[in-house]
């Protein structure tokens, strides 16, 4: 061959990944088309994975068993790391009510509540519909932990939020606050229904009692309320709420 000669070669245009394409070698065992049916599906599926096979690894020799035995570990591990987001998932919406409910009662916290209101506020700008807040505080509650101790205490105060909880619509959102006082918010109620609700609530609750050791020991407590509206805001109708309910605690030791 003279030094003139030309020698063929392939276009160079042609990729390399056509030459491995074309060069794979068909299992005995399969057809073409079933080995080929597989090696596209293995290639969308670790292509899936974030290119957890590589497709430049050189040329592989594959029969159909072995894309088999590859796509079901793919498939398992899938599933597990699936399994793995849905339980962290879990727990941290379990960590999330948590951080919101109140242990002893069961109630929703403060912080809790407060979530809850600016999601009834929010509906209420919507629909035009708003309701009544009732803030509660505990008359004598001292007074039942010194004379009958602190288990009693956290008895009584299991009764008083069954007692709200009991006496509320299923809609309607209760929480304690923290110590002695407590929260209810009337929701979906017009200003006069909403205020005639809580005053039945007040008495109701102060005919209750809360059974301890052969005793039956009188719920009481002092009830102050405010309506809300769309417009309002939440910590502005707790404030006005909570200042009703101390003229009505004041009003209760005057006249004793």
């Amino acid at each position: 061959m003279s030094p003139f000669d030309t020698v063929p070669t392939r276009p160079t245009t042609m990729s390399r990944g056509m030459d491995r394409a074309l060069s794979f070698p068909t299992p005995p065992s399969a057809s073409h088309g079933s080995v080929n049916n597989l090696q596209s599906l293995a290639r969308s599926v670790t292509s899936g994975l974030g290119g957890a096979v590589s497709p430049d690894l050189g040329p592989v020799s594959m029969n159909a068993d072995t894309y088999v035995f590859l796509l079901q570990d793919t498939i398992m591990r899938l599933r597990e790391a699936e399994a793995k987001i849905v339980e962290q998932k879990e727990r941290i919406e379990h960590l999330e009510t948590l951080s919101m409910t109140d242990e002893l009662t069961a109630l929703l916290n403060r912080r809790g509540f407060v979530e809850a209101f600016r999601r009834e506020l929010a509906s209420a700008r919507r629909t035009g519909m708003g309701g009544v807040l009732v803030i509660i505080d505990l008359d004598g509650f001292k007074e039942i932990n010194d004379t009958h101790g602190h288990l009693c205490g956290d008895w009584y105060l299991r009764q008083a939020a069954r007692t709200l909880k009991e006496n509320v619509r299923a809609h309607d959102i209760v929480a304690r606050f923290g110590g002695d006082e407590f929260a209810v918010l009337l929701t979906h109620t017009d200003q006069a229904q909403g205020l005639a609700r809580a005053d039945a609530l007040s008495n109701r609750f102060n005919a209750a009692t809360c059974p301890w050791q052969m005793r039956s020991l009188p719920l009481r407590g002092s009830f102050g309320t405010h309506p809300f509206a769309g417009g309002d805001q939440e910590e502005d109708v707790i404030r006005r709420a909570d200042a009703g309910m101390y003229r009505v605690k004041r009003l209760l030791k005057a006249g004793r």
